[in-house]
């Protein structure tokens, strides 16, 4: 009896490990300095929004575009008082279509990177439209493919496995 319940106790971890390691993200340190850049998808010719937050301020970058050829400068930008930037840039319009990286790099050597996807069929800039509100009910489809019920009822098999495993004597 007593190797039985040494049994259930490595299952129990084996399964805690396992779904531990299925939900395992990298840790993203609270107040980091991050780049962004919009649009993502972007045609040659058309401008980029590129916003820096989170670093020294009065810092001076160099914005470039880096893709499979050499890389292409597109600026500098300062970081004012409150540690952001935030510059437009156009992309130039004899670029090879794919995906790119826009770094931004300091005199120091601090490098921060955003992905960017230059595409010659970009979708164009979607124009804002008024919306009216309305007492209709919105519809959501809520339905789930047959597979996405057995994986939710597997999982849930599975946790109720090991919580009888935790809470056996």
């Amino acid at each position: 009896m007593r190797g039985e319940s040494g049994l259930y106790a490595w299952i129990g971890a084996l399964l805690a490990l396992l779904l531990l390691g299925l939900n395992a993200r990298p840790a993203l340190a609270h107040g980091g300095a991050t780049l962004t850049v919009s649009p993502s998808v972007v045609a040659p010719g058309e401008a980029i929004r590129v916003e820096g937050e989170g670093v020294e301020p009065g810092e001076e970058f160099t914005i470039t575009l880096e893709g499979m050829d050499r890389p292409v400068p597109l600026g500098t930008v300062l970081v004012g008082d409150d540690g952001d930037f935030h510059e437009e840039f156009t992309v130039p319009a004899d670029i090879r279509p794919g995906p790119y990286q826009v770094r931004a790099v300091s005199a120091e050597g601090e490098t921060l990177t955003a992905e960017l996807v230059i595409s010659a069929d970009a979708p164009a800039p979607s124009t804002p439209s008024s919306v009216e509100p309305s007492a209709e009910p919105m519809a959501l489809d809520r339905s789930k493919a047959p597979w996405e019920m057995a994986v939710i009822v597997i999982g849930l098999v599975i946790s109720a496995g090991a919580g009888l495993l935790l809470i056996r004597p």
